[in-house]
């Protein structure tokens, strides 16, 4: 029994081409046999009758030419009309209001600006406060406290003042000549009474005192 074969896929279209060349070749022919047939049937055609059927076939293309441009110009203006009936976004936008300020949005604004201002101005004073107190208190602690300072002496008296000398000056030699130790402090006393004389102004006072208390001239 022989062996099927496989079908030629190249071939069957080349024969199927050339099926379709065949069959188009016998139309043409035929369609050449039957206007041969009509012309000799219908006999030589006159200059006349040929040119009339050209200008029939000019008018035809020019009415075929003319109704293609009015449908065109008919497509245009629909699209036109079409393009104009089209809403307008921009235009169908609704406007946003602008908020109105009224005076008396303006006086509060203004009253809150004056107030931030003060507040502002009431913070630097308190800072300058500050910094004044810090550098007083500074310059207090900087100054030395004379209330404790052993070098000075508070007395009522000329012997209470000697007697803080002696205690707070270093121990001395013996005193050589205490006459002129007392001496001295007889003159240190008979200032201080004629300074306080002098301030009481009783001047007569005081020259008495002082002649009787050895004739030492304070004038």
């Amino acid at each position: 029994m022989p062996k099927k074969m496989g079908v030629n896929s190249k071939a069957e279209a080349a024969r199927t081409r050339k099926s379709a060349e065949d069959a188009e070749r016998k139309e043409r022919e035929t369609r050449e046999k039957e206007e041969r047939f009509w012309k000799e049937a219908e006999g030589p055609k006159s200059r006349a009758a040929k040119k009339r059927e050209d200008e029939a076939g000019k008018r035809a293309e020019i009415s075929a030419r003319k109704v293609e441009n009015r449908k065109l110009a008919e497509m245009e203006q629909q699209e036109l009309e079409k393009a104009m009936r089209k809403p307008d976004k921009k235009a169908g936008r609704v406007s946003i209001p602008v908020p109105k300020v009224t005076e008396a949005d303006l006086e509060r604004r203004r009253e809150e600006e004056r107030l931030r201002l003060q507040r502002e101005a009431d913070a630097a004073k308190k800072r300058q406060s500050r910094t004044t107190e810090q550098e007083e208190y500074e310059r207090m602690i900087l100054v030395s406290n004379t209330n404790r300072d052993d070098s000075l002496i508070e007395a009522h008296t000329v012997e209470e003042a000697i007697a803080k000398m002696s205690v707070a000056e270093p121990a001395l030699p013996a005193d050589r000549h205490p006459e002129k130790r007392l001496k001295a402090s007889y003159k240190a006393d008979t200032a201080c009474q004629h300074l306080k004389l002098r301030k009481k102004g009783k001047h007569s006072l005081l020259g008495t005192h002082l002649q009787v208390n050895g004739n030492i001239d304070c004038r």
